[in-house]
């Protein structure tokens, strides 16, 4: 059985538009939907290229073929169906390649000129306003235009995801205000097509996240992904994380009306850390917390360490007095270093070799991170085993 995509409508009220799609052939789901302010209406482009980015993973994941009844950009649809199925099968090996069947190709629409980016306050997303906002260097046509905020999984699921993006929203549009800007704040229910098929976030973002800009592409013409994962990093191969990815990834979902590009991807974290410290629009609006609800940085969970270290590290801790505060361990910054040395990827790999290089890591403080290292090996060992053994005496019962 296929998926079947509608043609998109369009409609307006309490202040915001928004674009729906009829889904045909996805259990338990009947529309992707996305909603956008009215003052944003005029970026809105009306054809299906939103809803086949975005749905072009579950359908992968489910196995089903796709048809798109509404209107679709050749080069995007010849894109989708070809290499971007390549990639994304490399990367998540247990998706299923997927016919695409389009009924009304058209080419490209021309003549937009904006350059969005995402918008978190955190220090990716900064040192991509550094490169492509507050550079004084950085060309006209490339020069950010707009900020998005996405609610598309990052900030949980059903309604306490989408009470908490409203929360996160308000806080942050008075730090989006100062920067000229305007914030354009993109509502959808894509994450439940995404959990109906269990794809978790980062297994996926930058595919929501793209469906997003194809939604806007009627007034974007660039977009620039903040990117994670330096160059050294990238790799198209099986992984936790798109991101890994991204600048292979990002030019296939492109058109020649629209451009799709990895921000920063040829610096590190530790590199972006210091561009970004060069920003003083950051002083008192740098918001890296994965634990605050409030709009402040806690100072107390990992993320908070981990960049307040760095800019220890980097001599400019100073700067940022009014976001961040001491912790109240005096241990915190050898604890922090235990846990990076057992965390996977470059950004703890980085951080971790600033330290060595700037203060030294002692050998107690690499036998600690072995050792639970080993701990965790040992504890998933037993967890395979125990399952393993239930499986056993199932059969032997039978």
């Amino acid at each position: 059985m296929s998926i079947v995509l509608g043609v998109p409508t369009l409609d307006s009220g309490v202040g915001r538009l928004t674009y729906r799609v009829d889904v045909d052939g996805f259990p338990g789901l009947r529309s992707l939907w996305f909603s956008v302010p009215d003052e944003a209406a005029s970026l809105v482009n009306t054809r299906a290229d939103a809803a086949l980015v975005a749905l072009l993973m579950p359908a992968m994941a489910a196995g089903r073929d796709i048809v798109v009844e509404g209107p679709i950009t050749d080069e995007l649809a010849w894109s989708l169906h070809g290499e971007v199925q390549d990639v994304l099968r490399r990367l998540r090996p247990e998706l299923s390649r997927v016919d695409i069947e389009v009924r009304d190709p058209l080419p490209a629409l021309l003549g937009a000129a904006g350059v969005a980016t995402g918008y978190s306050a955190g220090v990716d997303s900064y040192a991509t306003l550094a490169r492509h906002r507050f550079a004084v260097d950085v060309p006209e046509s490339l020069r950010v235009t707009h900020l998005l905020y996405n609610n598309v999984g990052s900030h949980g699921h059903g309604d306490a995801g989408r009470a908490l993006y409203r929360n996160r929203l308000e806080l942050l549009r008075p730090n989006a205000l100062t920067t000229g800007l305007p914030l354009t704040d993109v509502d959808s229910n894509i994450d439940e097509f995404y959990l109906a098929v269990r794809l978790g976030f980062q297994q996926s973002h930058t595919m929501r996240n793209a469906g997003v800009v194809h939604l806007l592409s009627g007034g974007i013409r660039h977009y620039f992904y903040a990117s994670s994962v330096p160059w050294g990093d990238t790799a198209v191969a099986a992984t936790y994380d798109l991101a890994f990815a991204e600048p292979v990834l990002l030019p296939l979902l492109s058109t020649r009306s629209l451009s799709l590009r990895s921000s920063c991807s040829d610096i590190d974290r530790v590199a972006k850390t210091a561009l970004i410290a060069e920003i003083s629009h950051t002083y008192e609006r740098l918001d890296v917390c994965v634990e605050s609800t409030d709009g402040t940085n806690c100072s107390e969970c990992w993320k908070c360490q981990r960049t307040m270290l760095t800019l220890e590290l980097l001599g400019v801790l100073d700067r940022y007095h009014a976001v961040f505060t001491t912790p109240r361990n005096p241990y915190w910054r050898e604890n922090l270093i235990v846990y990076l040395l057992t965390q996977p990827g470059p950004t703890a790999r980085h951080v971790v070799e600033l330290y060595d290089d700037r203060v030294g890591i002692p050998l107690r403080l690499r036998a600690q991170a072995q050792g639970r290292r080993a701990g965790r090996a040992a504890t998933r060992f037993a967890g395979r085993a125990s399952r393993y053994a239930k499986r056993v005496a199932g059969v032997l019962r039978r």
